[in-house]
Order: structure tokens, then sequence, then C-alpha cells
């Protein structure tokens, strides 16, 4: 698919394959240092009537030049913003990767206390639950520039071009380090379970996060838990692409 086909409802939310008369539109949120290209291709494997809607934060794809944002308050603000012409619009389901679950399940809690309304479902993937504290003490985003190319490096999301194109690197750095912030200085405040079911994905061979944090997710929900456990390491969410949508295919066409 020809990625400049992609159809801006405003500057946070787009979609690479609008419909018409959405029965449901999924928002996917990026993981750290990802933008809205990573879920260009998914309307292709998901039902006819759902409408993928990718969130594409400041700091990255063609928003590179806008500061990236580095904490909660003010990214929920914001998205907010973007996000209140759909509320009396159609149902919704979040998906979040990595950094994303996170932040989908922050604006599910937000959208919640503001405006008591609420995602269908929310889709978890490769994080944690939230109210865990993170396996490593060390902050990523405050490393120098080389140590943290490295991290990224051995992480094996990041594309290896990327890495060969230093001015590309340069402009990207404040949006990775910004990403890497939000998750790393991120603490958990107590509230209300959620009332809504919870599907949660992991890397058979993910070494950032473990099988027993993503089950804990089921803790935080009065509702219905499931997860599956993918093939791959911490970006599953490309290697086994068909498994995972095939799954999210089966649960939107029960909603």
């Amino acid at each position: 698919m020809n990625p400049l086909t992609l159809t801006k409802y405003n500057s946070w939310i787009v979609t690479f394959k609008a419909v018409k008369a959405p029965r449901l539109r999924l928002f996917c949120f990026p993981f750290a240092g990802g933008n809205a290209l990573t879920y260009k291709d998914w309307s292709d494997y998901l039902p006819e009537d759902v409408e993928v809607c990718c969130m594409q934060l400041p700091g990255r794809g063609n928003r590179l030049m806008e500061e990236p944002i580095s904490n909660f308050p003010t990214l929920l603000e914001a998205i907010e913003e973007a996000f209140l012409p759909f509320i009396d619009d159609v149902p919704f389901v979040f998906f979040g990767h990595s950094m994303g679950a996170l932040i989908a399940f922050e604006f599910t809690r937000y959208l919640e206390k503001r405006h008591q309304i609420r995602p269908d479902c929310l889709l978890v993937s490769a994080h944690r639950a939230p109210h865990l504290p993170r396996k490593s003490s060390t902050l990523y985003h405050a490393l120098p520039n080389n140590e943290l190319l490295e991290r990224l490096k051995s992480l094996n999301g990041t594309p290896d071009w990327f890495f060969n194109e230093q001015e590309l690197v340069e402009l990207s750095l404040p949006m990775i380090k910004a990403d890497l912030e939000l998750c790393e200085c991120y603490v958990y405040e107590q509230g209300p379970s959620l009332e809504i079911p919870i599907i949660a994905f992991g890397g058979t061979r993910d070494k950032e996060v473990s099988k027993e944090s993503i089950l804990q997710w089921e803790q935080i929900t009065n509702s219905s838990f499931q997860m599956f456990s993918l093939p791959g390491n911490h970006f599953f969410l490309n290697s086994s692409q068909d498994r995972l949508l095939s799954e999210i295919y089966k649960y939107l066409r029960t909603i």
C-alpha cells in the first residue's frame, strides 16, 4: 500500500484506508520511536467495516519537526483534544505496542474519568502490567547518544538502514529520548479497575517483558482477560504480524 494515501483526520489521527460508514474504529498507539506507518497495512487483514486509525505523536513521521512530548499529563490532554470529535461517533477499541500499550491504558482511564466513556476493549502488546515496577533501573533516555543507539540496535526493532542515515538519526534522537523518558519516568497511580475486556500479547523470546508480567494485566480489569504468546522477541509485532492480526480479527468480529 502506498503510504501517501493516508487520510488525516487531524495532525494526531490518520488512517491509510478510510471506511465510509465504519462499524468500529481501532485506534493504534505507537511503540517508543515508532510512528503511524507501523500500522499502515493493518486494514488489509482486519474486517472491512473496521477503520484502523493510527495515532501520530509529534516528533516523528510527518510531524518530525515538532517538539516531542515527554510527560503523560501533557500528552493525554493533547490526545484528548484530537480524540474529542470521535467520542459520539462509532464504538472504538484501543491497541498499543510497548510504549503504546501504556499510553492506551492511561488514555482509557483518562476518558473514563473526564468523559465517562471507554473503548469496547483494550488490546495491549509487549508491555508489563502498569502497576508493576520497571525491570531495569537504567534511565536509557539519559544515556549518551552512542550508548542509546547501541541499546536501540540490541532491541532489533529499528531497521539497520536507519543507523546509517546520520541526519535522520540526529533529527529522531529528541523524539526517541522523549518517548523513553515518558516510559521510564511513568508512575502508576492507584485507581478504579477497568470495566472492559483486556487482551494481552507477548513475545515468546521477549527479554524485556516476561509472560508473568503481562499476565498481571488481569489484575486491573473487572471484565474478561485473555493472553496470547506469539513467536518472537520484543518486536513480534513485525515477525508474528499475521498471527497477531488473526487474533485481533477474530475478536473484533465478536464486538
